[in-house]
Protein backbone atom coordinates (compact mmCIF):
# COMPACT_ATOMS: atom_id res chain seq x y z
CA UNK A 1 0.00 0.00 0.00
CA UNK A 2 1.60 3.36 -0.91
CA UNK A 3 1.23 6.62 1.29
CA UNK A 4 0.24 9.99 0.08
CA UNK A 5 2.97 11.84 1.33
CA UNK A 6 4.34 14.73 -0.31
CA UNK A 7 3.34 13.61 -3.76
CA UNK A 8 2.65 15.05 -6.95
CA UNK A 9 0.53 13.97 -9.71
CA UNK A 10 -0.01 14.29 -13.47
CA UNK A 11 -2.77 13.21 -15.01
CA UNK A 12 -2.97 12.42 -18.60
CA UNK A 13 -6.18 11.65 -20.30
CA UNK A 14 -5.21 8.99 -23.51
CA UNK A 15 -6.31 9.59 -27.22
CA UNK A 16 -5.08 7.36 -30.47
CA UNK A 17 -3.85 10.89 -31.82
CA UNK A 18 -3.26 13.04 -28.60
CA UNK A 19 -2.68 13.13 -24.99
CA UNK A 20 -3.83 15.86 -22.92
CA UNK A 21 -2.01 16.52 -19.43
CA UNK A 22 -2.59 18.09 -15.96
CA UNK A 23 0.00 19.14 -13.59
CA UNK A 24 -1.34 19.25 -10.72
CA UNK A 25 1.70 21.20 -9.01
CA UNK A 26 1.37 24.24 -11.83
CA UNK A 27 -2.25 24.02 -12.97
CA UNK A 28 -1.06 23.84 -16.69
CA UNK A 29 -2.58 22.10 -19.47
CA UNK A 30 -1.46 21.09 -22.04
CA UNK A 31 -2.21 18.76 -25.36
CA UNK A 32 0.66 16.91 -26.91
CA UNK A 33 0.34 14.57 -29.93
CA UNK A 34 0.16 10.71 -28.93
CA UNK A 35 3.59 9.90 -30.53
CA UNK A 36 7.52 9.49 -29.34
CA UNK A 37 8.39 13.26 -30.47
CA UNK A 38 5.34 14.36 -28.77
CA UNK A 39 5.81 12.38 -25.76
CA UNK A 40 9.88 12.73 -25.56
CA UNK A 41 9.73 16.51 -25.93
CA UNK A 42 7.30 17.03 -22.48
CA UNK A 43 9.90 14.86 -20.76
CA UNK A 44 12.89 16.93 -21.72
CA UNK A 45 10.61 19.83 -20.53
CA UNK A 46 9.52 17.76 -17.13
CA UNK A 47 11.37 18.29 -14.04
CA UNK A 48 11.83 14.99 -12.68
CA UNK A 49 11.12 14.35 -8.93
CA UNK A 50 10.45 11.18 -7.10
CA UNK A 51 7.82 12.29 -5.60
CA UNK A 52 6.06 12.98 -8.86
CA UNK A 53 3.50 10.34 -10.31
CA UNK A 54 2.00 10.08 -13.58
CA UNK A 55 -1.32 8.55 -13.80
CA UNK A 56 -2.16 7.38 -17.56
CA UNK A 57 -5.89 6.63 -18.59
CA UNK A 58 -5.78 2.99 -20.17
CA UNK A 59 -7.57 3.19 -23.30
CA UNK A 60 -7.02 0.04 -24.65
CA UNK A 61 -3.52 0.07 -25.60
CA UNK A 62 -3.07 3.59 -27.15
CA UNK A 63 -1.68 4.39 -23.54
CA UNK A 64 1.17 2.11 -23.82
CA UNK A 65 3.79 4.43 -25.52
CA UNK A 66 2.77 7.39 -22.99
CA UNK A 67 3.57 4.53 -20.05
CA UNK A 68 6.60 2.79 -21.30
CA UNK A 69 8.79 6.13 -21.90
CA UNK A 70 7.55 7.32 -18.71
CA UNK A 71 8.72 4.31 -16.76
CA UNK A 72 11.88 3.98 -18.68
CA UNK A 73 12.77 7.53 -18.10
CA UNK A 74 12.36 6.63 -14.33
CA UNK A 75 9.01 8.32 -13.83
CA UNK A 76 6.90 6.10 -11.34
CA UNK A 77 3.82 5.54 -13.61
CA UNK A 78 0.10 4.40 -12.03
CA UNK A 79 -2.36 2.79 -14.59
CA UNK A 80 -5.67 4.36 -13.96
CA UNK A 81 -8.60 1.88 -14.93
CA UNK A 82 -11.29 3.81 -16.80
CA UNK A 83 -13.79 2.10 -14.46
CA UNK A 84 -12.75 2.84 -11.58
CA UNK A 85 -11.71 6.57 -12.37
CA UNK A 86 -15.60 7.43 -14.20
CA UNK A 87 -17.28 5.89 -10.60
CA UNK A 88 -14.36 8.37 -8.42
CA UNK A 89 -15.97 11.30 -10.67
CA UNK A 90 -19.33 10.56 -10.00
CA UNK A 91 -18.15 10.40 -6.10
CA UNK A 92 -16.98 13.92 -6.63
CA UNK A 93 -19.91 15.18 -8.23
CA UNK A 94 -18.22 15.77 -11.50
CA UNK A 95 -21.11 15.15 -14.66
CA UNK A 96 -18.58 17.82 -17.07
CA UNK A 97 -16.68 15.61 -19.23
CA UNK A 98 -14.02 16.74 -21.86
CA UNK A 99 -10.36 15.45 -22.21
CA UNK A 100 -9.21 18.23 -20.38
CA UNK A 101 -11.27 17.81 -17.30
CA UNK A 102 -10.30 14.09 -17.71
CA UNK A 103 -6.74 15.10 -17.48
CA UNK A 104 -7.35 16.91 -14.18
CA UNK A 105 -9.84 14.24 -12.88
CA UNK A 106 -6.69 11.45 -12.98
CA UNK A 107 -4.41 13.59 -10.93
CA UNK A 108 -6.75 14.03 -8.38
CA UNK A 109 -7.33 10.15 -8.25
CA UNK A 110 -4.05 9.99 -7.98
CA UNK A 111 -4.06 12.29 -5.37
CA UNK A 112 -7.21 10.87 -3.21
CA UNK A 113 -6.81 6.85 -4.53
CA UNK A 114 -3.11 7.21 -4.02
CA UNK A 115 -3.18 4.36 -1.07
CA UNK A 116 -5.30 1.61 -3.03
CA UNK A 117 -2.97 2.43 -6.54
CA UNK A 118 -0.24 0.06 -7.84
CA UNK A 119 2.69 1.50 -9.46
CA UNK A 120 3.24 0.72 -13.03
CA UNK A 121 6.13 -2.36 -13.28
CA UNK A 122 6.20 -3.76 -16.90
CA UNK A 123 6.13 -7.25 -17.33
CA UNK A 124 7.75 -9.92 -19.83
CA UNK A 125 4.36 -9.39 -22.91
CA UNK A 126 6.04 -11.79 -24.85
CA UNK A 127 4.98 -14.91 -21.85
CA UNK A 128 1.44 -13.93 -22.52
CA UNK A 129 1.73 -13.84 -26.31
CA UNK A 130 3.69 -16.98 -26.63
CA UNK A 131 0.88 -18.49 -23.90
CA UNK A 132 -1.81 -17.37 -26.47
CA UNK A 133 -0.71 -19.23 -28.61
CA UNK A 134 0.10 -22.47 -26.98
CA UNK A 135 -3.56 -22.40 -25.79
CA UNK A 136 -4.59 -21.63 -29.37
CA UNK A 137 -2.80 -24.61 -30.88
CA UNK A 138 -3.82 -27.16 -28.03
CA UNK A 139 -7.57 -26.07 -29.03
CA UNK A 140 -6.90 -26.99 -32.66
CA UNK A 141 -5.08 -29.90 -31.70
CA UNK A 142 -8.28 -30.92 -29.58
CA UNK A 143 -10.48 -29.86 -32.69
CA UNK A 144 -8.83 -32.67 -34.56
CA UNK A 145 -8.66 -35.48 -32.15
CA UNK A 146 -12.55 -34.93 -31.70
CA UNK A 147 -12.55 -34.99 -35.93
CA UNK A 148 -10.16 -38.30 -35.40
CA UNK A 149 -13.04 -40.50 -33.87
CA UNK A 150 -15.68 -39.60 -36.24
CA UNK A 151 -17.24 -43.23 -36.95
CA UNK A 152 -17.49 -42.41 -40.90
CA UNK A 153 -14.22 -41.64 -41.99
CA UNK A 154 -12.28 -41.86 -44.79
CA UNK A 155 -8.91 -43.37 -45.17
CA UNK A 156 -6.91 -40.34 -46.19
CA UNK A 157 -8.76 -38.10 -43.45
CA UNK A 158 -7.51 -40.06 -40.92
CA UNK A 159 -4.06 -40.12 -42.23
CA UNK A 160 -4.62 -36.41 -42.99
CA UNK A 161 -5.78 -35.61 -39.02
CA UNK A 162 -3.09 -38.06 -38.08
CA UNK A 163 -0.47 -36.07 -40.08
CA UNK A 164 -1.49 -32.13 -38.57
CA UNK A 165 -1.98 -33.77 -35.04
CA UNK A 166 2.15 -35.05 -35.09
CA UNK A 167 2.72 -31.46 -36.60
CA UNK A 168 0.89 -29.93 -33.56
CA UNK A 169 2.16 -31.89 -30.77
CA UNK A 170 5.78 -31.14 -32.54
CA UNK A 171 4.95 -27.46 -31.99
CA UNK A 172 3.31 -27.65 -28.95
CA UNK A 173 6.26 -28.99 -27.21
CA UNK A 174 8.76 -27.10 -28.92
CA UNK A 175 6.78 -23.57 -27.85
CA UNK A 176 6.03 -25.57 -24.14
CA UNK A 177 9.88 -25.89 -24.29
CA UNK A 178 10.71 -22.17 -25.29
CA UNK A 179 8.47 -20.52 -22.26
CA UNK A 180 9.90 -22.26 -19.67
CA UNK A 181 13.01 -21.10 -21.00
CA UNK A 182 11.88 -17.35 -20.94
CA UNK A 183 10.65 -18.19 -17.77
CA UNK A 184 14.07 -19.48 -16.17
CA UNK A 185 15.80 -16.42 -17.28
CA UNK A 186 13.90 -13.89 -15.81
CA UNK A 187 14.37 -13.44 -11.93
CA UNK A 188 10.93 -12.57 -10.78
CA UNK A 189 9.02 -15.31 -13.54
CA UNK A 190 11.33 -18.05 -12.44
CA UNK A 191 10.61 -17.31 -8.50
CA UNK A 192 6.47 -17.40 -9.26
CA UNK A 193 7.34 -20.47 -11.55
CA UNK A 194 9.20 -22.34 -8.65
CA UNK A 195 6.31 -21.06 -5.85
CA UNK A 196 3.55 -22.32 -8.16
CA UNK A 197 5.11 -25.72 -8.90
CA UNK A 198 5.38 -26.39 -5.47
CA UNK A 199 1.47 -26.12 -5.01
CA UNK A 200 -0.18 -29.49 -5.79
CA UNK A 201 -2.47 -29.80 -8.89
CA UNK A 202 -0.35 -26.77 -10.47
CA UNK A 203 1.49 -28.31 -12.95
CA UNK A 204 3.75 -26.45 -15.84
CA UNK A 205 0.67 -26.04 -18.25
CA UNK A 206 -1.38 -24.18 -15.16
CA UNK A 207 2.03 -22.09 -13.90
CA UNK A 208 2.67 -21.10 -18.17
CA UNK A 209 -1.14 -19.43 -17.90
CA UNK A 210 -1.03 -18.22 -14.40
CA UNK A 211 2.08 -16.46 -15.42
CA UNK A 212 1.39 -15.88 -18.71
CA UNK A 213 -1.99 -14.07 -18.48
CA UNK A 214 -2.01 -13.07 -14.89
CA UNK A 215 1.26 -10.99 -14.40
CA UNK A 216 -0.85 -9.43 -11.76
CA UNK A 217 -0.02 -12.16 -9.51
CA UNK A 218 1.43 -11.19 -5.73
CA UNK A 219 0.78 -7.60 -6.44
CA UNK A 220 -3.56 -7.31 -5.72
CA UNK A 221 -4.95 -8.00 -2.50
CA UNK A 222 -6.92 -10.97 -2.07
CA UNK A 223 -10.63 -9.50 -3.66
CA UNK A 224 -8.72 -7.74 -6.10
CA UNK A 225 -6.75 -10.83 -7.29
CA UNK A 226 -10.33 -13.11 -7.04
CA UNK A 227 -12.06 -10.97 -8.71
CA UNK A 228 -9.57 -10.76 -11.49
CA UNK A 229 -10.02 -14.22 -12.04
CA UNK A 230 -13.87 -14.72 -12.05
CA UNK A 231 -13.60 -16.30 -8.83
CA UNK A 232 -15.20 -13.74 -6.28
CA UNK A 233 -18.62 -14.05 -5.06
CA UNK A 234 -20.62 -11.22 -5.26
CA UNK A 235 -23.68 -10.44 -3.38
CA UNK A 236 -27.19 -9.77 -4.99
CA UNK A 237 -29.16 -7.93 -1.64
CA UNK A 238 -31.93 -5.93 -2.13
CA UNK A 239 -34.61 -4.94 0.46
CA UNK A 240 -35.37 -8.36 2.17
CA UNK A 241 -34.58 -10.34 -0.81
CA UNK A 242 -31.11 -12.18 0.05
CA UNK A 243 -30.16 -13.49 -3.47
CA UNK A 244 -27.51 -16.12 -4.57
CA UNK A 245 -24.60 -15.07 -4.55
CA UNK A 246 -22.52 -15.55 -8.09
CA UNK A 247 -19.03 -14.89 -9.33
CA UNK A 248 -18.99 -12.71 -12.59
CA UNK A 249 -16.50 -12.42 -15.47
CA UNK A 250 -13.26 -13.01 -15.24
CA UNK A 251 -9.92 -13.99 -17.50
CA UNK A 252 -11.20 -17.07 -19.09
CA UNK A 253 -8.28 -19.20 -19.49
CA UNK A 254 -6.93 -18.25 -16.00
CA UNK A 255 -10.46 -18.90 -14.62
CA UNK A 256 -10.38 -22.63 -16.84
CA UNK A 257 -6.67 -23.55 -15.70
CA UNK A 258 -7.72 -22.64 -11.72
CA UNK A 259 -10.37 -25.21 -12.35
CA UNK A 260 -8.01 -28.01 -13.43
CA UNK A 261 -6.41 -26.92 -10.49
CA UNK A 262 -8.43 -27.14 -7.76
CA UNK A 263 -10.12 -30.40 -9.72
CA UNK A 264 -6.71 -31.73 -8.66
CA UNK A 265 -6.50 -30.27 -5.32
CA UNK A 266 -9.50 -31.42 -4.14
CA UNK A 267 -7.46 -34.72 -4.57
CA UNK A 268 -4.45 -34.96 -3.45
CA UNK A 269 -3.56 -31.40 -1.00
CA UNK A 270 -5.07 -31.52 2.58
CA UNK A 271 -5.63 -28.28 2.80
CA UNK A 272 -8.41 -27.97 -0.05
CA UNK A 273 -10.18 -31.33 0.46
CA UNK A 274 -12.01 -30.86 3.48
CA UNK A 275 -13.31 -27.40 2.08
CA UNK A 276 -14.75 -29.16 -0.65
CA UNK A 277 -15.92 -32.05 0.97
CA UNK A 278 -17.40 -29.76 3.84
CA UNK A 279 -19.39 -27.51 1.18
CA UNK A 280 -20.78 -30.89 0.10
CA UNK A 281 -21.84 -31.73 3.16
CA UNK A 282 -23.67 -28.81 3.57
CA UNK A 283 -25.71 -29.75 0.11
CA UNK A 284 -23.85 -27.13 -1.79
CA UNK A 285 -23.64 -27.93 -5.49
CA UNK A 286 -20.37 -29.36 -6.82
CA UNK A 287 -19.71 -26.26 -8.56
CA UNK A 288 -20.15 -23.77 -5.77
CA UNK A 289 -17.68 -26.07 -4.25
CA UNK A 290 -15.22 -26.49 -7.16
CA UNK A 291 -15.36 -22.33 -7.07
CA UNK A 292 -14.65 -21.98 -2.98
CA UNK A 293 -11.41 -24.29 -3.79
CA UNK A 294 -10.37 -22.14 -6.73
CA UNK A 295 -11.08 -18.62 -5.01
CA UNK A 296 -9.10 -20.31 -1.76
CA UNK A 297 -6.18 -21.68 -4.43
CA UNK A 298 -5.58 -18.32 -6.44
CA UNK A 299 -5.73 -15.94 -2.54
CA UNK A 300 -3.10 -18.67 -1.57
CA UNK A 301 -0.65 -18.56 -4.29
CA UNK A 302 -1.09 -14.70 -4.40
CA UNK A 303 0.01 -14.35 -0.95
CA UNK A 304 2.93 -16.87 -1.58
CA UNK A 305 3.58 -14.24 -4.38
CA UNK A 306 4.15 -11.41 -2.54
CA UNK A 307 7.25 -12.12 -0.86
CA UNK A 308 8.27 -11.69 -4.42
CA UNK A 309 6.42 -8.49 -5.30
CA UNK A 310 7.09 -6.11 -2.20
Amino acid sequence: MLENKNKRFIGIDVSKYKLDIFNSTTGEIKTIENSKAGIRQYIRALEFSEELYIVVDLTGGYEALCVNMFYDKGFKVIRAEGRKVKNFARAMGITAKTDTIDAKILADYGEKCFERLRIYKPYNSSIKKLVMRLSDLKDMAQKEKNRLKAPDNALIVVKSIQTLLKTYEKEIMKLEDHIEQLILKDEELNAKYTILLEQKGVGKKVAFILLGLLPELGYLNRREIAALCGVAPFAKDSGTINGYRRTQNGRIEVKKALFMAALAAVKYDTKYKPVYESLLERAKPKMVAITAVMRKLIIYLNVKSKTLCA
